[in-house]
């Protein structure tokens, strides 16, 4: 849409702004094509050695300004390059004008209202608004898409229907049907074109003359385009992930019946949790966490997340929210927390970590391990971030475990490890049972650094497992540098809220 959208009052401003801007789109891609063209033919000859031709073809340094449209900019490089003295042989700017003005010719036409509606009508049925997109299952599944129109909804169960402001997929047999979508996506006062398609049988008649002629025209695009909204009966494909569920047996006949159970994936679902996992907020969080600035808001973790392309290249020809979501599903971990009937003090145990490696965690030291075995040296990592995040996130992981852990001894009554048989050191007394009020224990818990001990046993100990049995890892000192950083500052995070409940509890009794 143009920049002067805001000012439409009508359909017919709002779908000529639509065509103008396809139109415009087409322009903008002949030119860049045109203009690298001619400036592989200047770059065999070294650009004449000339710095300012050179600057007009060199994409990474000739930028369009702030407040220029990207179709102006490379207007003006044309006309430039076409007032260029300097010409390499075999180049005929004359030639190149006259391909232009036949370019711009053929789009008019092209994206004249009449014409497009015209050619686009009949392609309308490769289009169809879903909820849940077949192609999400495979790309080659040609079967329709499915809209959830289902209100009803139990607060137990994550469903579409639960989605307050659910995005509507549109569903195409190929990306080369995405303008019709985005058509009908176009709005005017809140209202999609779709939506007033349904109603109004006269939307289009601005576009034709007041005969026969034109009334024959109108029902032909109304008829075409109406049949996005049909996806036809529904049908399942071989390549869908069925499952066959058994009924009971048929009396007559003895033979069992099946209901055919065909998974769907709910794309405006996926939608749902792609925003709120990677929203504006988000970015800038995370954005800060990476230079390692403080963030009063909350940054969201989701742990062991896996990510599913669904496509290889072109993201949109599965679907429109799909091509948004670069061809990405996200899956999450759904099983349940490691049980456990009793909480109990670690007061006979040297080290709180004693009792904390657990089959849940194993994943994440197990990954870690296998990461650091195929790149031990973290140099590595510095020159391929994608594998430090890796890293980052299963450590994080981890930490996450353990300090979810720690608060469930936390949780215990106050005062638990004031007993004196006691074998956990000190510093992991203060971190797990911050509540205790003896004067003696509050003050060397105060004068004391643990946070640094509590980091530096968590280091060692990730360091014993990585090493495993077979001893085929050797942790370095950049290794447990590394474990203590990370662990740092969600350490230091979930312990603040803590220490300042300490403190106001100290000015009360004082």
């Amino acid at each position: 849409m143009s920049e002067e959208e805001v000012t439409l009052k009508t359909w017919e401003q709002v779908i000529v702004d639509f065509l103008t801007g396809k139109a415009e789109v087409d322009e903008e891609k002949y030119l860049k094509e045109a203009l690298k063209s001619v400036g592989e033919q200047y770059k065999k000859i070294q650009f004449f050695n000339d710095d300012t031709i050179e600057y007009l073809f060199d994409t990474r340094k000739n930028k369009k300004e702030k407040n220029e449209t990207s179709l102006n900019f490379h207007r003006k490089r044309a006309l430039q390059a076409l007032a260029l003295t300097n010409k390499p042989e075999g180049l005929n700017t004359y030639t190149k004008k006259k391909e232009y003005f036949k370019t711009i010719k053929e789009l008019t036409i092209k994206y004249s209202p009449q014409s497009w509606l015209s050619v686009n009508c009949k392609n309308a049925s490769s289009v169809s608004f879903a909820t849940h997109v077949i192609k999400l299952t495979h790309s080659k599944i040609d079967s329709p898409s499915l809209f959830d129109c289902i209100d009803e909804h139990c607060d137990s169960y994550l469903t579409t229907s639960t989605l307050k402001d659910k995005s509507i997929d549109g569903a195409v047999a190929g990306n080369q049907f995405a303008p019709i979508f985005q058509f009908l996506e176009v709005e005017l006062g809140g209202v999609k074109l779709a939506e007033q398609l349904s109603n109004d049988s006269r939307i289009f008649e601005c576009f034709v003359q007041d005969d026969a002629e034109g009334e024959e025209l109108l029902k032909k695009w109304n008829q075409g385009f109406r049949k996005a909204f049909d996806s036809g009966a529904p049908s399942t494909h071989a390549l869908a992930k069925q499952v066959y569920f058994s009924l009971k047996a048929d009396g007559s006949s003895g033979q069992n019946e099946y209901h055919l159970l065909c998974n769907i994936i709910s794309s405006s679902m996926a939608h749902a949790i792609h925003e709120k996992v990677f929203d504006d907020d988000q970015k800038r969080i995370k954005k800060a966490q990476g230079k390692g600035k403080f963030s009063s808001e909350k940054s969201l973790r989701l742990t062991q997340r896996a990510d599913l392309s669904t496509t290889k290249s072109n993201h949109s020809n599965a679907s429109q929210l799909n091509g948004r979501r670069g061809g990405k599903l996200y899956l999450f971990s759904t099983q349940p927390p490691t049980w456990q009937s009793k909480i109990t003090a670690p007061i006979y145990r040297k080290s709180l970590f004693d009792d904390f490696y657990h089959s849940s965690i194993k994943p994440d030291i197990d990954y870690l391990r296998d990461f650091l075995l195929r790149f031990g040296n973290l140099d590595l990592s510095i020159k391929y971030p994608k594998r430090m995040r890796h890293l980052e996130r299963w450590v994080s992981t981890i930490v996450d475990e353990f300090l979810f852990y720690a608060a469930s001894i936390q949780s215990l009554p106050a005062g638990w490890s004031d007993k004196e048989d006691i074998k956990l050191k000190n510093k992991h007394q203060y971190f797990l049972d911050p509540y205790r009020t003896d004067e003696a224990f509050l003050a060397d818990r105060q004068s004391s650094n643990w946070q640094a001990v509590i980091r530096a046993d968590f280091a060692q100990w990730l360091n014993h497992h990585l090493r495993g049995k077979d001893n085929q890892f050797t942790p370095q000192k950049e290794h447990t540098r590394l474990w203590k950083d990370i662990l740092e500052t969600p350490l230091r995070e979930f312990m603040e809220p803590i220490e300042i409940e300490i403190k106001q509890g100290m000015g009360e009794s004082a």
